[in-house]
């Protein structure tokens, strides 16, 4: 008999009487589910609301290890069946092959009032990891205001690059669980900021201000002009930063662990509490930006990370100094029009949930997903599941380019 598992996503609304899905061996059964960001259903009509419910799926399906092309069989159910036209034409193109089987049922009164619910089952093709093709790499330096900017570059192909930017408590290296899983199809960057890692502060002038335009110096040097842009908590200033200097960079951004600059009032207030500074204990692997039992229950991984933060000249002081007096107002915020998908680890108390969450309620297009169990840096202490949450998001974005071509 094949065990079976429930999953629950992470920051994807739904009901405590059930999970997202259930995984029954090789076979994964998706609950119905709505068209909802941060709790609420999207904006927009029916349209929206199915391109939300495939996103949300997706983020399901990525979490039970598959993804949409692994569907079989599709029930979308509908308040008005008028709006056939309309969900079909965006349901259209979210499977790179021939569609699987799949129920319409219109007549539905739906809760919420949603306009429109899906469920589906996929069968999880092998469970054994695709091995990773060899990737090329290249590195280099850019010369910018007196000071060596250390860049990588890893992976080639046709998909949009992704570019990370990393928060003060590592560098470039730190991305090392995220490269080689995004770079199989697409150029992945890394680099690291004035200070950081193998890039000079001869000026000491590391900071928010200074990093956007040695980012922008990096992807003009790269040839780069189109990108998903990831910040890390510091990273996140570097990023937001990045895309209010020039508009058409950022297809998207992912911010995670990070308000990127943008405060109000209730920003201000989700941090009231929060630890911005907290020195390291004299012990092995503690740091203020790993959750509180990281430490014990992967003390080599700790350490690895406490020992990358003390790579480089920065001083953290200074830096956090100039990061709490960059801030981006309503008015930057309504300029960051592109998607933008924010992540934290719910036991995050450098920029907690609700800080996160406040920052999405400024942004047009955002979506809030918080890791269980995580603290300041989901993306190494969860590498799996962040790398999953970020590729259902990208997938997502994919899909929506090749419908408007």
């Amino acid at each position: 008999m094949a065990s079976l598992e429930r999953i629950v996503v992470p920051g994807l609304a739904r009901l405590p009487q059930f999970a997202h899905a259930t995984r029954a061996g090789n076979e994964v059964y998706v609950a119905g589910t709505l068209g909802t960001c941060d709790g609420h259903l999207v904006d927009g009509g029916v349209g929206a609301e199915t391109s939300q419910v495939i996103h949300n799926i997706g983020l399901i399906l990525g979490a039970a290890g598959c993804a949409w092309d692994d569907v079989t069989s599709v029930s979308v159910y509908l308040k008005d069946f008028d709006d056939f036209a309309a969900m079909n034409e965006v349901y259209d193109g979210t499977f790179s092959t021939t569609p699987p089987a799949r129920i319409t049922v219109g007549g539905v009164d739906l809760a919420m009032g949603a306009r429109v619910e899906m469920q589906c089952v996929a069968h999880r093709t092998s469970t054994v990891p695709t091995a990773v093709p060899e990737l090329a790499r290249r590195s280099g330096y850019v010369e910018r205001d007196g000071e060596r900017l250390y860049y990588e570059v890893v992976g080639e192909g046709e998909r949009t690059p992704l570019v990370f930017c990393h928060g003060a408590g590592g560098n470039h290296a730190v991305w090392f669980q995220q490269i080689a899983h995004f770079a199989r199809d697409r150029v992945v960057v890394t680099w690291d900021h004035r200070g950081y890692g193998r890039s000079s502060d001869h000026g000491d002038r590391t900071g928010p201000l200074v990093a956007v335009d040695d980012l922008l110096a990096i992807l003009d040097e790269l040839g780069i002009e189109h990108a998903d842009l990831v910040g890390q908590s510091m990273g996140g200033w570097s990023a937001v930063g990045a895309a209010l200097a020039r508009p058409t960079l950022a297809r998207s951004l992912v911010l995670t662990d990070t308000i990127g600059g943008l405060v109000t009032a209730p920003i201000a207030a989700g941090l009231a509490r929060a630890r911005l500074r907290d020195p390291e204990r004299d012990v092995l692997g503690a740091h203020p930006a790993l959750g509180q039992d990281f430490s014990t229950r992967f003390p080599e991984l700790a350490h690895l990370y406490q020992s990358l933060g003390r790579m480089g000249s920065a001083d953290a002081d200074v830096v956090f100094d100039r990061l709490r007096a960059t801030t981006y107002g309503t008015e930057d915020a309504a300029r960051l029009t592109m998607p933008v998908l924010l992540i934290v680890g719910d036991h995050d108390q450098i920029f907690p949930p609700a800080a996160i969450r406040a920052v999405a309620d400024l942004l047009g297009d955002a979506r809030v997903i918080e890791i269980v169990g995580a603290g300041h840096s989901p993306y190494y202490e969860e590498p799996a599941t962040w790398n999953r949450t970020v590729d259902a998001f990208l997938d997502w974005l994919d899909r929506r380019d090749a419908h408007r071509r």
